[in-house]
């Protein structure tokens, strides 16, 4: 059997104490009116259920501290019942002592038989315990082998969900953004996450942009505009990289590496396609060896997505660029400028604002065209295309309308602005001198303005207006602008 917890124990002894206590005084008054009494039947039968309730006494010192405290209560038991059998005469009381001890000798077989049972289960036990350990050792080593299994399973998927996700997305800005955030998911360790993407159209060539970050909070004010020597370094080796102390690293110049403590250690990866380099995917960290060669592993494997990403992202939105530009000029086909010519009526409606459109003819081009050829008209166009883009604000938007014809959608202006926009163009062209089979070659447009809403609210009248008023300056001999009514 269980030991009984201390408090428990010492409960049960108090009780059992006291119980005795009250036991002895009910026996010793019993025996007192024994004397007096005219019934002795009814005292006798009071002792005999007082030397009698001993034994529950009795149990409870063997609760609480086993022999010994049955011992006690049952030789002070003992001593109660040769009391009364000495003062009542009367034999029939000395048989609870040996009530007592066999009650005595019971429980102490009964503790010598759980001792027993006892050794026996803690020798079990301790074998049991021994291979248990044993089995954990194992499970152990199993576990880590299950665990690191898991682990890459883990990545794996994820990195599935990633290419996925890429898969959906046909701009670049949103890829990039995918991937830095995706890459702080797989790579923790890092402070900040970085794309830079190579501007091979920039002046110089290889510009490294950085298309999408991101950083840990307070870190942002950290990241550059551009790619740095680290990245810059990725590039020109077409390597991948990993940093344990920028400050140590013979391969960078020390001089700008020491003042930038929070570039301390990174990875980083080239972003490859078709043996081109498109930029770089890097880590980096204000600790030193915060990264491992699991780490760039990793990192290699996410710049595989996002390089196949990105490629086809750009190459998306060159075939969309493709379809909505005029592939001379490079300025908005017909089709998409009525698109965005729509959104613009939508937007004055709403807000109550104003536009102005210019229609634009390059006066006599076809005589040009057939005297020079169309490899000298095309020469004329194009310039005539960049004069245009150079003599208009930003938000104007310009359209190849066919041919020789132009047109130039200006949102938010006034007549006199439109206006002064519609003569720099004219004065600008009227300027330009050619070089067609040595020969020095002017050219002059003529130019209609209709405005929105002065004149009307709808897009179509507002082109024929504009139409109209090219056909005035035409009229009234050309390199010239005029407006519907003048």
């Amino acid at each position: 059997m269980m030991r009984a917890s201390l408090p428990r124990r010492q409960v049960v002894f108090a009780l059992s104490f006291f119980a005795f206590l009250f036991l002895a005084g009910t026996l010793i008054s019993a025996l007192a009116s024994l004397k007096h009494t005219v019934s002795p039947e009814v005292s006798l039968s009071r002792i005999g259920l007082c030397l009698a309730a001993f034994i529950p006494v009795i149990l409870g010192g063997w609760f609480s501290f086993e022999l010994s405290g049955g011992l006690v209560f049952g030789l002070a038991a003992s001593i109660l019942v040769l009391l009364a059998g000495n003062i009542s005469r009367s034999p029939f009381f000395v048989w609870f002592i040996a009530e007592y001890a066999a009650l005595s000798f019971l429980l102490f077989k009964i503790r010598d038989n759980f001792d027993s049972q006892y050794a026996a289960c803690e020798s079990e036990y301790e074998k049991y315990q021994n291979e248990k350990n044993a089995l954990e050792v194992s499970y152990r080593t199993k576990g880590e082998g299950i665990s690191i299994f898991f682990e890459k399973y883990s990545t794996y998927y994820h990195l599935r969900k990633t290419a996925e996700e890429l898969s959906t997305t046909l701009s670049v800005a949103q890829v990039c953004q995918i991937i830095v955030s995706r890459t702080t998911e797989f790579v923790s360790a890092g402070d900040a996450v970085l794309i830079a993407i190579a501007d091979t159209q920039a002046h110089g060539g290889g510009v490294l942009t950085v298309a999408a970050w991101k950083a840990a909070p307070g870190y942002d004010k950290n990241i550059p505009q551009e790619g740095d020597l680290f990245d810059e370094w990725v590039v020109k080796h077409n390597k991948r990289l990993i940093v344990n102390d920028t400050h140590q690293d013979f391969r960078f110049d020390l001089r700008q590496t020491v003042s930038r403590e929070e570039v301390r250690s990174l990875i980083a990866v080239p972003l490859l396609h078709g043996g081109r380099v498109l930029g770089t995917l890097r880590i980096h960290s204000g600790r030193i060896e915060a990264f491992t060669n699991d780490d760039l592993r990793l990192l290699d494997a996410i710049g595989a997505l996002a390089s196949s990403a990105i490629s086809n992202a750009k190459l998306y939105e060159k075939t969309e660029e493709l379809a909505i530009r005029d592939s001379l000029t490079g300025l908005f086909v017909r089709r998409h400028f009525f698109e965005r010519f729509k959104q613009e009526h939508r937007r004055l409606l709403l807000t109550k604002r104003t536009l102005a459109l210019l229609m634009c003819d390059l006066d006599y081009f076809k005589a040009c065209n057939d005297r020079f050829g169309h490899g000298a008209g095309d020469l004329m166009l194009i310039r005539f295309a960049q004069l245009m883009r150079e003599s208009t604000e930003e938000g104007a938007i310009l359209c190849r309308y066919g041919g020789e014809e132009f047109a130039v959608l200006i949102p938010d202006t006034t007549r006199e602005e439109a206006l002064a926009a519609a003569e720099k163009i004219r004065s600008r062209v009227e300027r330009e001198v050619f070089e067609l089979r040595r020969e020095r070659v002017t050219m002059t447009v003529s130019t209609g303005v209709a405005f929105m809403p002065e004149e009307t609210l709808d897009v179509q009248a507002l082109v024929e207006k504009a139409d109209k008023a090219l056909y005035r300056a035409k009229a009234l001999g050309r390199n010239r602008v005029c407006t519907s009514e003048s």
